[in-house]
């Protein structure tokens, strides 16, 4: 059963990598695989959580999520600035994945679309930036008939 099973998951991961990551370079689907990962091992630990710090291998200050269907001058105005490749992304448009962005000294360094097919962030109204220190979710399983979907909860305070 558990060959079965891991065969599924591989399969499956292969679909949703094919699907979800199609124009996106080895960096985005490392990035994306490794939070994902790192969301899953989470599930079998006492505390459920996941530290993005831990997973990410470039330098980073800040990190802001964007929901889906976020408009593109409310990214400019949380950056501080017109940051091109944000209308590029179509998280304006879509309702399929989240948007994650790592600034250092004032600028982008890096970008993620995170597919919903993979988790859902959640409790971003109460703030959807955070620094190295604060970038802590709790994580579960989804609710929903998707065996692979979880939910990313920041982890505030304590």
């Amino acid at each position: 059963m558990n060959t079965v099973l891991g065969a599924l998951v591989r399969f499956l991961s292969a679909v949703a990598a094919m699907f979800c990551f199609a124009g996106c370079g080895k960096a985005e689907n490392s990035f994306v695989k490794a939070l994902h990962r790192s969301g899953e091992a989470a599930l079998t630990a006492t505390n459920a959580a996941v530290n993005v710090p831990s997973v990410t291998q470039f330098e980073w200050e800040t990190l802001f999520i964007f929901s889906p269907y976020t408009p593109v001058d409310r990214i400019h105005t949380q950056l501080g600035y017109k940051w091109e490749e944000a209308q590029r992304t179509h998280i304006d448009s879509s309702e399929t994945f989240y948007l994650l962005v790592f600034t250092k000294s004032g600028k982008v360094v890096q970008h993620y679309k995170f597919p919903r097919t993979l988790g859902d962030f959640q409790n971003l109204e109460d703030g959807n930036t955070f620094s190295k220190e604060t970038a802590t979710f709790e994580v579960k399983r989804a609710t929903d008939t998707s065996s692979k979907r979880l939910i990313f909860t920041p982890k505030r305070g304590g």
